[in-house]
């Protein structure tokens, strides 16, 4: 029987040895989200399993023996009497799936967005008009001052947030991601204005060539806070891709994305089984 339990900061441990698959299954992410997505977890000395209670309950794909993990649920669900659900599964492992029997979805709205780190911190050629044209309006009436010290900064990030963001699903997995800036090893910068901030981000190293992009608020007083935000971000990062997770399945927050030209999206899927339980 699996025992699902809340989720700790001591779990960390049992992803030490996960690769990088995509922003799913980074632990500083599971962590962040964790109240927000309901995910709860399990592990033996074989899988770990995560749990979405969140809308419709849902499982990720088991990390480890994925197979093992997969056969886990059936039995769980099948003693639950729900029908198994997964999510979030990487083009990597589909075929583990097909293999048994699943049927299969490309699932849109939990697709990563992957960015040329060169291409943000340059923003050169065409495609890049827009941002080059916020930056420059932005820079007429302002001055800001972008610096990499938001580890020192994070009571006045938290003062921010709750200003500009109160009311909203931001709030509580940013600031309990503020909270843990040095336990996860995070990197940041500050956009100031002044005294003030105007924009702030959060994001991890994950691989040689990749980061993963956790935060970026603005308080939107400008139409090119946030392209400066970007571009300076890019300057101060050595890797070649940067990850700036899915859209939720969110209009809004799909064009705004879509708008800076990823590189490429991280197909995910998800997965139903093909037969009675």
């Amino acid at each position: 029987m699996l025992l699902f339990r809340e989720i700790s900061i001591k779990d960390k441990e049992l992803f030490k040895n996960i690769e990088y698959i995509s922003s799913d299954y980074v632990f500083s992410y599971i962590y962040m989200y964790s109240e927000l997505y309901k995910l709860k977890i399990y592990h033996d000395d074989r899988t770990i399993i995560i749990h979405s209670g969140a809308q419709k309950p849902s499982f990720y794909m088991p990390l480890g023996d994925t197979e093992y993990g997969i056969k886990l649920i059936l039995k769980y669900c099948q003693r639950q009497k729900i029908k198994p659900h997964f999510t979030k599964i990487p083009v990597s492992h589909i075929e583990i799936f097909k293999a048994m029997n699943f049927k299969i979805k490309e699932d849109r709205n939990s697709f990563d967005y992957i960015y040329s780190n060169l291409a943000l911190s340059t923003y050169e050629g065409p495609k890049f008009q827009k941002q080059r044209n916020n930056v420059a309006n932005y820079l007429k009436t302002n001055t800001p001052i972008y610096s990499c010290d938001i580890v020192n900064n994070i009571e006045k990030c938290k003062e921010f947030t709750l200003k500009y963001y109160a009311g909203t699903d931001v709030v509580q997995p940013t600031l309990k991601i503020l909270d843990c800036i040095e336990e996860f090893n995070l990197k940041g910068g500050i956009v100031w204005n002044g005294s003030d901030i105007n924009a702030y981000n959060i994001y991890e190293i994950i691989s040689d060539n990749m980061a993963i992009s956790h935060v970026e608020l603005t308080n939107n007083s400008h139409r090119g806070v946030h392209a400066y935000m970007i571009n300076e971000m890019s300057k101060n990062m050595d890797v070649e891709f940067i990850n700036k997770e899915d859209d939720m399945g969110l209009p809004g927050l799909r064009r705004f994305k879509e708008r800076y030209n990823p590189y490429a999206l991280l197909v995910k899927y998800s997965a139903y089984p093909n037969f009675h339980l």
